[in-house]
């Protein structure tokens, strides 16, 4: 079913009025550590409003993420088979249904020839719209792929629901690797899963994706800016190397690290920024490649010989995309098999 649509601009106005509303207040917050919570504050136009505690971080000790918190106890998390080889997560509004079920029929179909097992989990937070909260549970219960987590959708939360998704991976997958995208990416089912198995060299410290050098890496302090971060949160004015959050590959003995590291590291709101400043804190070095697309920019068959994710499709360049995944087994078989990520 098509939900309402909602945009972070709106989701900002919420904000704003909820600093007037306990109820409200309290499903706005960030969690972290030791139980103490921190509020974004928006003006009237949805953007971040200047404010001496305007902070993603506790003031306390505990500066991190507690993940305990983030987890919703009324809600069943997705089963995880513990002989999977990639689990998938896909970071997705909650208003995106369209989107979700676009992915449910083309890429993250289950196919019976497969010898590598993956599985893929929406990562989705609690709805400003309270009136979409009854879809998503029955969305969930229909199709059991959603990890609901006690945080409120919206962009300022964005690393709350990665690192969720995370922590929930490595705490309850035996996979081997886990792959992080976002909705409107297609990624390439049918190569990835057998790269890793067959071609990857690299079992373990593996953190590879479209990295984002020197030039994209500069810290924003502009409060009026989405990507506003204060120099209490991060002091330096360059983030380390982090790759594009459309998709990156980590190895399961990595998402540990990061998860371990991100109980004392304070969140930012850029996801994967924020992972990068992790895998920094845990002596992880990022590779770069060439196999994430960060554009849609109308690739030909053969080019999903070796692209792993594309990204910025609508449901119907998905379905697009599919198709010509599909045709390029066949049509282009000549094309060199991908043995690098490179």
């Amino acid at each position: 079913m098509k939900l309402p649509s909602l945009s972070w601009q709106f989701c900002g106005l919420v904000c704003a009025s909820a600093l007037t509303s306990l109820v409200i207040l309290k499903l706005l917050a960030s969690i972290t550590q030791e139980g103490s919570v921190v509020f974004k504050h928006w003006d009237s136009r949805g953007n971040p409003a200047t404010h001496p505690e305007d902070r993603l971080r506790s003031r306390h000790k505990g500066r991190g993420i507690s993940f305990e918190q983030l987890q919703r106890a009324d809600q069943k998390p997705p089963d995880c088979p513990r002989d999977l080889l990639v689990v998938i997560l896909v970071t997705s509004a909650p208003w995106h249904s369209e989107q979700r079920d676009a992915i449910r029929s083309t890429w993250a179909q289950k196919r019976e020839d497969t010898d590598y097992p993956w599985q893929v989990v929406f990562l989705i937070g609690q709805p400003l719209e309270l009136g979409l909260f009854p879809h998503i549970a029955q969305e969930q219960q229909d199709y059991g792929d959603i990890l609901l987590g006690n945080y409120v959708d919206c962009y300022r939360n964005l690393t709350l629901k990665v690192m969720h998704g995370l922590w929930w991976a490595a705490d309850n997958c035996g996979s081997r690797f886990v792959l992080k995208t976002d909705d409107d990416c297609f990624v390439n089912t049918y190569h990835l899963p057998r790269y890793l198995a067959e071609f990857n060299k690299v079992r373990t410290g593996l953190y590879v994706g479209s990295v984002f050098h020197l030039g994209r890496r500069h810290v924003i302090r502009d409060q009026r800016s989405k990507w506003y971060v204060s120099k209490e949160d991060f002091r330096e004015q360059e983030y380390p190397p982090y790759a594009s959050g459309i998709g990156y590959v980590l190895s399961h003995d990595v998402v540990w690290k990061l998860v371990d590291e991100a109980k004392d590291v304070p969140p930012v709101p850029m996801e994967d920024t924020y992972v990068g400043i992790l895998a920094r804190e845990a002596g992880v070095s990022v590779r770069d490649s060439g196999r994430f697309a960060k554009n849609n920019a109308n690739w030909r068959v053969c080019n999903y010989r070796y692209l792993m994710v594309i990204h910025h499709l609508d449901a119907r360049q998905l379905r697009e995309a599919q198709q010509s995944m599909l045709k390029a087994r066949t049509a282009c078989n000549q094309t060199k098999e991908i043995t690098s990520w490179k």
